[in-house]
């Protein structure tokens, strides 16, 4: 019977389990994906909140696609740092795989950037790309790869970073070459992180930027950045020699006495 439940009807279901079968009190939904549906969640006795990720129906018979969303629970189970959600249980609701996981109450930098017209300067742009930075090595440390790191995955609560949305993450592989990599955004290994990273500090370095000149320009000629800066996302979005690691790339931060001293905020 479960083939003829539309998404929607679907989520009744969720609704029904939470409520009969759970110590959680359901809210609502909260988000839709390409592969997943999650809906926000309290705890009846302590209040805290929680999501519940399951995946959407029609992939149900998809093997491929079920064995990565159990990939993405075990990624969150062996990462355990403080800037990612908690695993902290799961199972399934009439053959659709779910878990739970904690709900981080912050502010996406979509949200602070577009919704609330938050800018960044320079030097807090460069302080928060080390923070990520020093978050990704461990992540790799543990041969865990993102693959996803954009302003909606990755937000702030109470002055620090939290990284969510492991959908897409996957273990590394090591040995795979850079002239063998086809697409960046989806490489197994610590090109496709640091390829966002770069995407992530330009969206906080035009933050502060308004046109002057109706032709639209390269992002190098618009941003009035230092050459340090410059060559260093360049390297982030390999247009440059790609930095060999994570560590690597923290390492060749511009210095920070350059970044304070520049005129640039």
């Amino acid at each position: 019977m479960l083939r003829y439940f539309s998404e929607k009807k679907y989520n009744h279901l969720v609704k029904d389990y939470v409520t009969a079968k759970t110590i959680y009190n359901f809210i609502e939904e909260i988000g839709v994906g390409a592969y997943g549906v999650a809906y926000l969640l309290e705890d009846m006795n302590t209040h805290k909140k929680y999501v519940l990720k399951r995946l959407k129906t029609k992939h149900r018979h998809k093997k491929k696609i079920r064995q990565k969303f159990d990939q993405e629970i075990s990624i969150l189970n062996e990462i355990e740092l403080p800037n990612v959600p908690k695993l902290v249980s799961k199972g399934e609701i009439s053959g659709i795989p779910f878990y739970i996981m904690d709900y981080i109450e912050g502010k996406t930098f979509e949200q602070s950037i577009f919704q609330d017209g938050q800018i960044f300067s320079l030097k807090q742009s460069m302080q928060i790309t080390k923070e990520l930075l020093q978050i990704l090595i461990e992540f790799h440390k543990k041969g865990i790869v993102h693959r996803d790191l954009r302003i909606p995955n990755i937000l702030l609560k109470d002055n620090t970073l939290h990284i969510i949305d492991f959908g897409l993450a996957a273990y590394m592989k090591p040995e795979l070459q850079l002239d063998k990599i086809n697409n960046p955004k989806r490489a197994e290994n610590h090109i496709s992180d640091l390829y966002y990273i770069g995407h992530f500090l330009l969206f906080l370095l035009y933050s502060t930027y308004t046109p002057t000149k109706k032709k639209e320009r390269s992002w190098q000629e618009e941003l009035l950045l230092p050459q340090e800066v410059i060559e260093y996302i360049e390297r982030l979005l390999i247009i440059r020699p790609a930095f060999s690691s994570a560590a690597d790339a923290l390492q060749s931060l511009p210095l920070r006495e350059h970044i304070e001293n520049t005129n640039i905020y």
